[in-house]
């Protein structure tokens, strides 16, 4: 008796999940943290935002930093993220 192949199941790609929607585990809006990091770097910082997710000291440090750096720029953006982070911790919501 000869066996026919079974077919490979088609795999199905699952929802993307929308990248830029809110998601209450991040500390950081997506948008606002690409820019700022992709900022960083033009000014030789190397900044992950991986780490800027997930380890709240090490996020505050890099903040820190853009905001010592004479880039007027990066620092409002720094501000802007520092007052999303302090908006978290406290549990007020975000600006409509």
């Amino acid at each position: 008796m000869s066996t026919v192949p079974a077919r490979p199941t088609p795999v199905t790609a699952a929802p993307s999940a929308n990248r830029h929607a809110p998601d209450a585990s991040q500390l950081w809006p997506h948008e606002l943290l690409e820019a700022f990091c992709l900022r960083m770097s033009s000014q030789g910082m190397c900044v992950s935002s991986a780490l800027m997710q997930h380890d709240r000291r090490y996020g505050l440090e890099q903040l820190t930093h853009a905001h010592n750096m004479a880039d007027d720029a990066l620092r409002v953006m720094a501000v802007q993220l520092f007052r999303h982070f302090e908006a978290r911790q406290s549990g007020i919501s975000g600006p409509h």
